[in-house]
């Protein structure tokens, strides 16, 4: 997975979590050794708070359970830079009740789970794991959870306080833990199979191994579990009792999907088999129907699947792509660069996803927001050029506020409704 191994650089490389604004400050002795790098960076000297406590969460890798990666809240009015963390992390967070949990987790650091108020970037608590590697976190039934190796710990939310820990088969990638909201159970996704725990005492419930080599988070809904992964060697979407694992029914697939999470929606599951956007029942598993298909080449394989008021959104490497769930037929489209990290941030109003170089920012990468309806630009914020910057995670939407990862900053950003910065 790209995140276990970021590229490092060596002026930002200040894994101790030490004050980057405070080295960038002094750094100008060395100045001229760097040929000029230092003014590519934005200015990171002050803070500015957002407008007021974002509100809504995000509290898991598809926002939530059903992996729609949609939220009922509305996008900032503008995509500028209010507050960098000095806290190092490359991952995705999650947020809920006005806090954004994070972790540090890399080989250079002492892999804690880090808490930020969300408003102004402050930290709230920092609790030491000693862990490294891939890792996921969700935020469910009052506690934050986070799993890393062959651990599942749970933390309270307002102290970091250890509440218990529990041992699994192991965890793959940061996209393999969903959590469903309603029951409180905690899934955590291997290439050995599933295992689900309560999110109240770490109790297990069950553990699985008939769906392998899963590659993203199961989607849970109205109590099933719908996880795409191998069974007895056939790539193949199950749909799971989140009460005990029994198979309710199994689908075989064309090909196993190699980026996108399958989605729970009220008109059915939604997966991407063989370059084909596919809706399956929910109750049986049949193929209901066929919505879009993309072309052979590289680019065109669909990274992530947002699905939201009837709308399935689709990134790929060239670009996003809106579809009618009902009918297949394409609302809006953008041929732009999408950012090779897969991910997409569905609100009331507008889409939200990292792009590189677009007609409207030239040579340069952003997180870019078009109107859901239309797909008309509303607004980007955009990376200097050079020295490699990229987006380290997928971009995380609250009410008013868009929070992101990347190497330029080497912490945590807040987009929001505040005044640009000079570079």
């Amino acid at each position: 997975m790209i995140l276990t191994q970021p590229q490092h650089y060596t002026f930002v490389s200040l894994h101790s979590d030490v004050n980057r604004r405070r080295f960038l400050a002094t750094a100008s002795v060395g100045a001229s050794t760097l040929s000029g790098c230092l003014s590519m960076l934005p200015s990171l000297d002050s803070d500015t708070s957002l407008p007021k406590t974002p509100t809504g969460a995000w509290t898991q890798y598809g926002a939530d359970g059903t992996n729609t990666f949609a939220t009922n809240v509305s996008a900032p009015a503008r995509g500028n830079l209010a507050w960098t963390s000095e806290a190092f992390t490359r991952w995705q967070p999650v947020v809920s009740d006005g806090t954004v949990y994070l972790t540090n987790f890399d080989p250079s650091n002492d892999g804690s789970a880090i808490a930020l108020d969300a408003r102004d970037g402050t930290e709230r608590w920092r609790t030491t794991l000693n862990a490294s590697g891939d890792h996921g976190t969700v935020v469910v039934d009052d506690r934050f959870v986070v799993a890393y190796d062959t651990e599942l710990v749970a933390l309270d939310p307002q102290t970091g306080d250890r509440i218990w820990t529990e041992r699994t088969n192991g965890i793959d990638s940061t996209e393999l833990l969903v959590a469903d909201g309603a029951t409180g159970t905690v899934l955590v996704a291997s290439e050995s199979g599933i295992e689900a725990f309560s999110a109240a005492d770490g109790e297990k419930h069950w553990d699985i191994d008939t769906v392998r080599q899963l590659v993203r988070a199961p989607a849970v809904s109205d109590g099933r579990v719908f996880a795409v992964g191998n069974v007895d060697g056939a790539p193949s979407l199950v749909a799971l009792s989140l009460a005990d694992g029994s198979e309710r029914w199994r689908r075989e697939l064309t090909s196993t999907p190699g980026s996108a999470a399958p989605v729970a929606t009220q008109e059915g599951v939604v997966v991407a088999d063989d370059r084909t956007l596919v809706v399956h029942d929910e109750a049986t598993g049949d193929r209901l129907r066929e919505l879009h298909s993309f072309d052979e080449s590289e680019d065109a394989i669909p990274k992530t699947v947002a699905v939201a008021d009837g709308t399935v959104f689709v990134t790929t490497a060239s670009g996003v792509v809106a579809v009618d769930i009902e009918t297949g037929t394409e609302r809006w489209r953008r041929d732009v660069p999408v950012s090779y990290v897969a991910g997409i941030c569905v609100g009331t109003e507008t889409v939200v996803l990292p792009i590189d170089d677009p007609e409207f920012a030239s040579g340069k990468k952003t997180i870019s927001a078009f109107d859901r309806e239309s797909g008309e630009l509303r607004w980007h914020y955009a990376f200097d050029p050079g020295f490699h910057h990229q987006v380290t995670s997928p971009p995380v939407l609250v009410d008013g506020a868009v929070f992101f990862t990347a190497t330029h900053i080497d912490g945590l950003g807040a987009l929001g409704d505040v005044p640009g910065r000079d570079s």
